[in-house]
């Protein structure tokens, strides 16, 4: 799946794995969502065990949005730039972000060369990105609400249009919700649950 708005970001819904043989050696490539480097680092253990007898495990991240964004990537220990490099500029050219690519190699014993394995790691890590069902990406605000159990119906319908995502609610003496929006609707999300509930919400 290839992103047609050039100005929006995409991340993978699931994690995905393909792999391709180029001349004997075999690119394993996976991409998986990720949005803190705990779980960068996490996920690259995770094909270190499950390859452990892999030649390498080169890869590329990035987290993030617009001037926030970090990127980087490793050739680990491949010639330099011939494949950390060509894994991100996969994941850039899709947009991609909270994102690591992992593409683990098992040598064949014929040598690629510097412009053969550019083009080995690139294909295998678009393998996998092309294989991806992606999901629009954008910065987020979380807010916790805390609300009269009369509201409850309000609160709903505005939660409804502003398309925010429920991460926890608790039903107890008032109601309790952690709600997730778009960064750049926050004053606006405020707003609106305050009027949806005449002023008695709290919102932190």
């Amino acid at each position: 799946m290839s992103p047609a708005d050039s100005s929006k970001y995409f991340t993978p819904f699931k994690p995905v794995e393909e792999q391709l043989v180029v001349k004997r050696s075999r690119f394993i490539a996976w991409v998986i969502p990720v949005t803190t480097r705990v779980a960068i680092a996490e996920a690259l253990e995770s094909r270190r065990k499950k390859f452990p007898d892999a030649t390498h495990h080169c890869f590329a991240w990035r987290i993030g949005f617009d001037h926030e964004l970090q990127a980087f990537s490793s050739d680990a220990g491949e010639p330099s730039g011939t494949a950390g490099r060509p894994i991100l500029q996969a994941l850039e050219s899709r947009r991609l972000t909270n994102v690591v690519c992992v593409v683990t190699r098992y040598y064949g014993g014929t040598k690629l060369g510097t412009g053969g394995l550019m083009r080995a790691y690139s294909a295998a890590a678009f393998a996998a990105i092309d294989q991806t069902q992606l999901a629009e990406a954008f910065p987020v605000a979380v807010l916790h609400l805390q609300y009269d159990y009369p509201f409850a119906g309000a609160v709903e319908k505005v939660l409804h249009q502003l398309n925010a995502r429920v991460l926890s609610q608790d039903f107890a003496e008032k109601i309790s919700c952690t709600i997730e929006v778009h960064r750049d609707i926050d004053d606006r999300a405020r707003e609106l649950l305050k009027d949806a509930c005449s002023g008695r919400i709290t919102i932190d």
